[in-house]
């Protein structure tokens, strides 16, 4: 492998963790006539790209159910999870996830790791996830991947540990940085400024500001009380990309916050329940919902 692909699949890989799908896909299109491994890796990217755009139809078309690479078709199966709108639809994509681990003879393809954990992690199946990412201590991306298993479950203490020895030999590496501001943010109080200025210091390092970047530092000041400042980072989050569901959930959490209209609470939920109805803040919810319900139908009986 050249040092020239090297750097670029870098920058790409790198684009495609900030969200800047479009930015990844144009730094991939440089490359051409690869073959075997290279091929394969500038394919995956290529694809993952396109599913944080949104395009499951065309990754379904071109990635066939039989396809022998293990990383495609952990791939298929993740845009199969995006794609789902209903949670008990998800039993037979673990099922497969975890029928693709299992056959494998070796699991040194972190790539398909990384992908296979991320379907378990979003499936709840932690243990099954950290099994196998734990296979790779030194890849960034499966370090990355265990943080957010650690921060599902709330153990800030582990993510911490693992942040602080990633900085020890990645510290410059966006990823790691990203796992940094985090953990920081399930810390809280003076950490939500650190937060910040890591998030502010990547849209302005790589000169992209995303609607995930965006919405990261809409959080960080909604924690700080800045709530205007967080509105309009949020709307200018939307306008980037109207259909990200995690945009369109804090910008119900902040219409609350600032005491916007009834109407346009209500407009941000319609389009985040039409848009992503498993999305966990819907989830949750619709659970108090019915659990506010089934006590006031107590209380009246």
């Amino acid at each position: 492998m050249t040092e020239h692909i090297v750097d670029d699949f870098y920058t790409a890989r790198n684009l495609l963790y900030l969200g800047a799908y479009p930015q990844a896909l144009n730094a991939l299109s440089q490359f051409t006539h690869l073959s075997g491994a290279l091929e394969l890796e500038h394919k995956s990217l290529l694809y993952r790209a396109y599913l944080g755009q949104g395009n499951y139809a065309m990754i379904l078309d071109e990635i066939p159910p039989n396809t022998s690479d293990l990383t495609l078709q952990a791939i298929r199966q993740l845009t199969l999870l995006k794609q789902q709108t209903s949670v008990d639809s998800h039993s037979a994509i673990i099922e497969k996830v975890e029928e693709l681990i299992a056959s494998s003879n070796d699991l040194q393809n972190t790539t398909f790791v990384a992908v296979a954990a991320q379907i378990l992690i979003i499936c709840a199946r932690l243990e099954s996830a950290l099994k196998i990412l734990a296979l790779h201590p030194r890849n960034l991306e499966c370090v990355a991947m265990t943080v957010v298993a650690y921060l599902s479950i709330n153990r800030v203490d582990l993510a911490q540990k693992l942040t602080a020895k990633l900085r020890t030999w990645a510290e410059d590496a966006p990823i790691a940085q990203l796992t940094e501001a985090w953990a920081a943010l399930f810390v809280g109080g003076a950490k939500y400024n650190e937060a910040f200025y890591i998030f502010e210091e990547l849209a302005q390092a790589s000169s992209v500001s995303t609607s995930r970047l965006l919405t990261a530092l809409a959080v960080c000041k909604m924690h700080l009380a800045q709530y205007p400042e967080a509105e309009s980072l949020l709307l200018e989050a939307h306008e980037k990309d109207t259909n990200d569901p995690d945009v369109l959930a804090n910008l119900v959490v902040c219409a609350n916050l600032t005491s916007k209209s009834l109407e346009t609470k209500s407009r941000y939920l319609s389009l985040l329940k039409h848009g992503a109805p498993e999305h966990p803040f819907v989830v949750d919810l619709e659970l108090k919902d019915a659990e506010f319900d089934a006590i006031a139908a107590r209380l009246s009986a």
